[in-house]
């Protein structure tokens, strides 16, 4: 019997001090301890989170199209809008000839970003819609990738959004930036198209584009 007493002390004792040792009063709490958030560890619940805040309280930038996009700069700081134009009740089908001589927008280029300087990635977070061909209702894809256009939508790789405009009174519409989802993209990496489809062929679209950066 007083083995017994002996063995059940020597437990009790083991378990309390187990419970000693995980939680004291004074134990650090997640919400007390520093993180590094977005120069910490990637998909870390702090990064995670710091990803989160930083979506909504950063620095945005709208851009337009720049003047010569021959090269790989595609936006410029400039009220200048991108354009792009619609198929047949599809997504534009001229893709032949490059930038300017196609149907849809190139928008970011491998020089565009890092347009704040220390940052790495970028996401398009919204767009301005400027002016329609058309009063009927327009779906734009947002393609992204680091290698072409044709290859990210191959891959899936874009996010649409539709709008409705009206092209008769566009004060009617106008000042109302449409929301865009999508991943975050490596700058001087990863590259922005823009396509238009409408009911009508070569419907055309005109708009800016709203991004923001991030340090990690």
């Amino acid at each position: 019997m007083k083995i017994r007493l002996f063995m059940l002390a020597i437990i009790v004792a083991f378990f309390a001090m187990g419970s000693r040792l995980r939680y004291t009063p004074n134990s650090p709490k997640i919400d007390s301890k520093p993180v590094n958030g977005l120069l910490g560890t990637v998909d870390s619940l702090a990064y995670k989170v710091d990803t989160l805040n930083r979506h909504n309280h950063s620095r945005e930038r709208w851009l337009g199209i720049s003047a010569n996009q021959s090269g790989n700069d595609w936006a410029l700081d400039t009220l200048t809008p991108f354009v792009a134009i619609s198929g047949a009740n599809d997504y534009g089908t001229d893709h032949t000839g490059g930038a300017g001589a196609v149907d849809e927008a190139y928008v970011i280029g491998t020089d565009d970003m890092p347009g704040i300087s220390g940052m790495v990635q970028f996401d398009l977070h919204r767009i301005l819609i400027l002016d329609v061909d058309h009063d009927t209702v327009y779906k734009l894809r947002v393609v992204y990738g680091s290698v072409d256009r044709s290859t990210s939508v191959g891959l899936g790789q874009y996010s649409e959004i539709t709008v409705l405009f009206d092209a008769t009174s566009p004060t009617v519409s106008a000042g109302s930036p449409v929301e865009v989802q999508m991943p975050r993209l490596n700058s001087g990496v990863d590259m922005v198209w823009i396509e238009a489809w409408n009911a009508t062929d070569n419907s055309q679209i005109d708009f800016l584009v709203g991004i923001h950066e991030y340090e990690g």
